[in-house]
Parts: structure tokens; C-alpha cells; sequence
């Protein structure tokens, strides 16, 4: 227990100090006069926009994960978005990705679902959410006027990453039944059981690929949640009084999630820089103006659903015993 205490309390420091690194980086070369100048001057209209959109984002993300419980059970919307919300507030001041964890237990503790599936869920949530981005970066770039020469390299890398992806998804699906039964025959002891269960788990959330009505339907709800959060992208860009198409706003989007990757609290540093890096580089806005684009962005991102999360946590009395007696 003392070693697990310590390791944990390793993870934490390591998370802050990354995030103390990368803040450094993101405002090493900048003026936090000149930023705090542009973030006076924004405009709330298009900044409440923002805030709209992020939370509608959030509420068809929810939708989405309903579909994706579909062969488990039918948990009721106002359940399935306030877990949402919990999750992402749990990530927005925790590192580790915690909120990741919480999320699922939350709901199989409130909705009556299995642990495993709903554990099982998010990760076919990453899968759609990565083969989404991918996409429509892949999209982007195809349909890009200048510089497509020198993006080739990239579109073909991305193409070859969501035909990768989907080719894998694909063989999952048909021999589930063989890996989980290859995996039940060498599986032993309490561990062995929850690791079968779990993937039988994961496949039987990954099915909606041999489904195709299934699969339209989710495609869909992926689109309409990213696509939300490009407009997202797009509107808060218009609160400092400027304007990004909506393939520069993709290509920032798929940017800033990959320095979401870093597993900080709330992205804290990473969002920060990709996000800073790709306004300077892609849509070459100054260096004060894309740092305080980066900054509104990300509060635009994590502190109303954090509000909201919290929100949910306390009148449901949210509790981590719970959570604890419910992990699979």
C-alpha cells in the first residue's frame, strides 16, 4: 500500500512539473503585457458563442457515448452527460487522465451497468475520437490551396493511418469470439478473469463496426461532436476580433489534441503550446495573439464543464469508496 501511495504521489508530482515545463516554453518568448492587452479586448459576443458550443459539444459527446452502451444497456441522457461532465472535471485537476477512469465507474455506478463495459466504452470512445480527428485532418489537408506539395507526406500519413485503423477494427470485430476464447484458455486467477472479461468487453463495444446502421449512427455523432468543436474554434478566433476558416480551425483543433496527449491536469501546458504553435504556424497570427487565444480556448474547454461536473458530483453525492467497490 506505501509503495502504491508513493508511486501515485510520483505520478503527481512528475504531471505538474511537466506542465510547469511546458508553461515555461509557451510563454518564454512572449510579453505578458502584450497578452493581457489582447485578452482585454475581446469580444464577449462571440466568447459566449464559445462557451455555448463547447457545452454542446460536451451534451453530443454524452449522446454518443449512449450509443456506444447500446448492446449494454439504455442509461438516460441526464445520467450519461452529467457523468461526462464529472469526468472531464475529474481530468481538468487531477493528472493521469483520472477523469477517465472516474467517468465510466460513475456511470455504472449510477446507471446499474456493468463496470467492465462502461471501463470497455471509453476506449472505443478513443478509437472513434482518434479515427475522427484523423479524418478530418486528412480532409483538411486534401483541401488545402497552397502548400499541398509539401503536406503530402502528411496526408498520405494520415490516410494510411485511418485505412490502418479501420482495417484493424475490421478483423477485431469478425474474430472477437476467437480472441476472447483464445484468451480464456491461457487466462488464471482472479486477474486473468477481469483481463477476459474486459476485453470481451471492449469487442463487444467495438461491434457497431459489423453493423452498419450502427456504425452510420456513430459515425454521425462523432462528426457532430467534433465538428461542434471546429465551429468552436472558428467563433472563439472571431472574439479577438479576427477570422479562421474552418480548415485552418481543423488544422488547429487536431493540433491542440495532440498536446492534450500529455498527460497533465486538464492538458495544462501542452493544449497551451500545440495550440500556440499551430495559430503561429498555420494561420501565422502574432505571437501575444495566438498565447491568449490558447489561454481563452482552454478555459473555454475545461472550466464551464468542470462547473458543471462538480455540480453533478455533489448532488449526486459523489463518492471514491463507491468507486473503489465498483472497479471491476
Amino acid at each position: 500500500m506505501t509503495g502504491t501511495k508513493s508511486q501515485n504521489a510520483l505520478r503527481v508530482v512528475a504531471s505538474l512539473l511537466v506542465a510547469v515545463l511546458l508553461l515555461w516554453f509557451f510563454f518564454r518568448k512572449v510579453s505578458l503585457r502584450d497578452v493581457g492587452e489582447v485578452l482585454a479586448a475581446v469580444r464577449l459576443g462571440p466568447l459566449w458563442a464559445a462557451v455555448s458550443l463547447a457545452l454542446i459539444s460536451y451534451g453530443a459527446r454524452a449522446w454518443r457515448w449512449g450509443l456506444l452502451l447500446r448492446g449494454v444497456g439504455k442509461p438516460r441522457y441526464t445520467t450519461l452527460a452529467g457523468c461526462t461532465a464529472a469526468g472531464f472535471a475529474t481530468s481538468t485537476v487531477l493528472p493521469a487522465r483520472l477523469g477517465e477512469l472516474v467517468r465510466p465507474l460513475l456511470l455504472s455506478a449510477r446507471a446499474g451497468l456493468p463496470p467492465a463495459a462502461t471501463l470497455a466504452s471509453i476506449v472505443a470512445e478513443r478509437l472513434l475520437d482518434l479515427l475522427t480527428v484523423v479524418f478530418l485532418f486528412a480532409l483538411a489537408l486534401l483541401t488545402g490551396r497552397q502548400g499541398q506539395e509539401a503536406l503530402l507526406p502528411s496526408l498520405l500519413w494520415t490516410l494510411a493511418t485511418v485505412a490502418a485503423l479501420g482495417t484493424a477494427l475490421v478483423i477485431l470485430v469478425k474474430a472477437r469470439e476467437t480472441i476472447v476464447a483464445w484468451l480464456s484458455a491461457r487466462a488464471t486467477g482472479r486477474w486473468g478473469e477481469r483481463l477476459v472479461s474486459f476485453a470481451r468487453e471492449v469487442l463487444l463495444g467495438l461491434s457497431f463496426w459489423g453493423d452498419l446502421r450502427h456504425a452510420l449512427s456513430l459515425v454521425f455523432a462523432s462528426l457532430l461532436t467534433w465538428g461542434l468543436a471546429i465551429l468552436q474554434v472558428a467563433v472563439t478566433a472571431q472574439a479577438f476580433g479576427n477570422t479562421l476558416s474552418l480548415r485552418e480551425a481543423t488544422l488547429v483543433l487536431a493540433v491542440s489534441v495532440v498536446g492534450l496527449a500529455v498527460p497533465t491536469p486538464g492538458g495544462v501546458g501542452g493544449f497551451h503550446a500545440a495550440t500556440q504553435f499551430a495559430l503561429v504556424t498555420i494561420a501565422v497570427w502574432p505571437l501575444p495573439q495566438a498565447t491568449a487565444f490558447a489561454l481563452l480556448h482552454h478555459a473555454i474547454c475545461f472550466v464551464p464543464v468542470t462547473l458543471v461536473g462538480f455540480g453533478y458530483m455533489l448532488v449526486v453525492g459523489f463518492s471514491w469508496r463507491e468507486l473503489r467497490r465498483d472497479k471491476p
